[in-house]
C-alpha cells in the first residue's frame, strides 16, 4: 500500500508544473513576437501572407462601443503590431474562405475573407483579425466560389475601420484577383 503524498510534497509538484509551463509558454510567445508577419515566400509580385500571422496577437472589442462605459478604455489598449501594420498597402497573397456580402450583375464585388469555415458551419463568431474585407474594382466582380480554401490578391489595408462609431474590422483588402481553389 503506497503512502499519500505530504501536503508540502504536493505544493512542490504543482510549483514545478506551473513554472516548467511557464516557462515552456514565455519562450513560445518570445518565439512567436519573433516572426515575421510576412513570411519570404512571395507568389509573384504578392507577399505570401498567412491568417496565422494576422491573427497572432490579442485584439479586444466591446459588444457596444457607444452604450458600454467601459469600451474607450478597451479599444484604447488595443494595439496592432508594428510587424502587421508594415503589411499595410502591401501586395499580399492571403488563402482562406470566401464569404460573399455585395454582388453585382451576378458577380461578387465584395466578400470576406475568413481564416475558417467557423462561422458559416458553427455559428462562431471570428476574432477580428480573423478576416479581411475585400472589395474588387468597379466592373471586376468575381464568381462565387463557397465551401472552399482559395487564395485572395490584393492590396492590404491595416487600421481600425469605424462605421457609425462601431469598429467593423481591421483589415480590408483592394482586390485583385483569385487563385485557383486549394486541394481541388
Amino acid at each position: 500500500m503506497r503512502s499519500p503524498l505530504k501536503p508540502s510534497s504536493i505544493l512542490l509538484i504543482i510549483a514545478l508544473l506551473v513554472s516548467g509551463c511557464a516557462s515552456t509558454a514565455s519562450s513560445a510567445d518570445k518565439t512567436a513576437k519573433a516572426k515575421p508577419a510576412v513570411e519570404k515566400k512571395k507568389n509573384g509580385d504578392y507577399h505570401v501572407l498567412t491568417f496565422g500571422k494576422l491573427a497572432d496577437f490579442k485584439y479586444e472589442v466591446p459588444d457596444d462601443p457607444i452604450t458600454d462605459p467601459k469600451a474607450k478604455a478597451i479599444l484604447e489598449k488595443n494595439q496592432i503590431p508594428k510587424s502587421i501594420r508594415k503589411l499595410d498597402k502591401q501586395k499580399v497573397a492571403i488563402t482562406g474562405y470566401m464569404l460573399p456580402l455585395k454582388v453585382e450583375d451576378g458577380k461578387i464585388t465584395e466578400f470576406l475573407v475568413l481564416r475558417d469555415q467557423s462561422a458559416c458551419c458553427f455559428g462562431a463568431v471570428p476574432k477580428i483579425n480573423e478576416w479581411i474585407n475585400v472589395r474588387m474594382p468597379k466592373g471586376k466582380g468575381v464568381k462565387p466560389v463557397m465551401d472552399v480554401r482559395i487564395t485572395f490578391f490584393g492590396v492590404l489595408k491595416v487600421g481600425e475601420v469605424l462605421e457609425s462609431g462601431y469598429l467593423v474590422g481591421i483589415y480590408e483588402m483592394d482586390g485583385h484577383k483569385l487563385g485557383s481553389p486549394t486541394g481541388l
